[in-house]
């Protein structure tokens, strides 16, 4: 295996093990965050206890956003109930499969 190959599966393997952990940021955000981004109210944390600021984001209606190594399920459903056209990208089979069994947008 060569050296990239070799980071890609050490980062996926801690990652799924962060999932079975339960750790915050491989869990996926509620319904009632989701409710809250389509009336309007988007709040997508920036660190663990801060928001991003709302004039950080572009008007999201029919925009596309690549969400990359965010398969916990915090941003991606939140950028696309608030109208984004989301594409999410992970290296950890674990996170992403946790995301789509919980929220269909």
């Amino acid at each position: 295996m060569d050296q990239p190959d070799a980071v890609r599966s050490h980062n996926r393997e801690a990652w799924d093990a962060q999932v079975e952990r339960g750790n915050r940021w491989t869990v996926p955000v509620d319904h009632e965050a989701i409710e809250s981004a389509r009336r309007g109210r988007l709040e997508v944390l920036l660190t663990d206890s801060r928001a991003v600021p709302a004039a950080w984001f572009p008007d999201l209606d029919g925009a596309d956003v690549l969400c990359l190594a965010s398969g916990g399920g915090q941003q991606g459903p939140l950028l696309a109930a608030a109208g984004a056209n989301v594409t999410v990208l992970d290296n950890s089979p674990a996170t992403g499969s946790s995301q789509s069994a919980r929220h269909s947008i």
